[in-house]
């Protein structure tokens, strides 16, 4: 449209030339918004359990230990301006249009409530300033991602891990952390006297069973890249509280890496 002149930004224009027109390729970094194009890496929270940005049912956005999944990592789509997924190329998203604080990824539209910059180790929205945070300041796992207005705290600084620097994961040696050795097989057994083991039962239910020579679904293994104990035989599967935790039963089920 045409308008009062004002000296709005919205009026304000500039010739650039076609044989001279460039932005960031590949592996460049774009300066404005303060991450390389197209170069895969993870967002690493500053509190102190250094969790990563991650997604719970392939969409809204939180903090979790990081577990090797594409839903963990992220790259700078040059064209969009926006921060996108792996898992599916869907970008951050500010739910609602921008009319709440909850963020999401969602498919990519460039609207303002999808565009993030990175400064000083924080993502802001230039629309209205306000910056990626962790919903509460609570450092747990699971805790969910939001835009909050800048008071500079801990849970609003993130670093960036791009993947071509992060040190790879171990396959052996002990985790001192969660007390188990990775990737070595092992029976977890009753102190009752008849010493019984877990075994997974279906690819589901967990039963105490007589111990039996060579049977991997009684086997179990701590896995360095999940954080979970996972079953010999069902290696997609994981020990797990069922109904999210709700429940006093376990389970045997497909691995998602949440605090249950």
């Amino acid at each position: 449209m045409v308008n009062t002149r004002n000296k709005d930004l919205r009026q304000q224009w500039e010739i650039v030339y076609v044989d001279q027109y460039s932005e960031p390729k590949k592996g460049e970094l774009n300066e404005q918004f303060g991450l390389y194009v197209e170069r895969d890496f993870y967002i690493v929270s500053s509190m102190p359990g250094n969790r990563y940005i991650d997604l719970i049912n392939n969409r809204n956005m939180v903090i979790k230990t990081p577990n090797g999944r594409k839903t963990q990592v992220w790259y700078f789509h040059q064209q969009s301006k926006t921060i996108r997924t792996r898992l599916n190329n869907q970008s951050f998203d500010i739910k609602s249009a921008g009319r709440t604080n909850n963020m999401q990824i969602w498919s990519t539209n460039s609207q303002w409530f999808q565009v993030f910059q990175f400064v000083d180790g924080q993502f802001v929205n230039p629309s209205n300033n306000k910056v990626i945070s962790v919903d509460g300041t609570k450092d747990e796992e699971g805790q969910g991602v939001i835009v909050d207005g800048n008071q500079k705290r801990a849970d609003q600084k993130w670093k960036i891990l791009y993947l071509d620097q992060a040190k790879p994961l171990r396959t052996k040696g002990f985790n001192k952390e969660f007390g188990f050795h990775i990737n070595r097989p092992f029976y977890v057994r009753s102190k009752m006297p008849m010493q019984r083991v877990i075994e997974c039962h279906g690819a589901n239910n967990v039963w105490l069973k007589r111990w039996r020579k060579n049977v991997a679904a009684q086997q179990w293994y701590f896995d360095e890249v999940s954080k979970t104990l996972k079953n010999n035989y069902w290696k997609s599967h994981s020990l797990d509280i069922q109904s999210n935790g709700g429940s006093t039963n376990v389970r045997c089920t497909t691995t998602n890496s949440r605090w249950w």
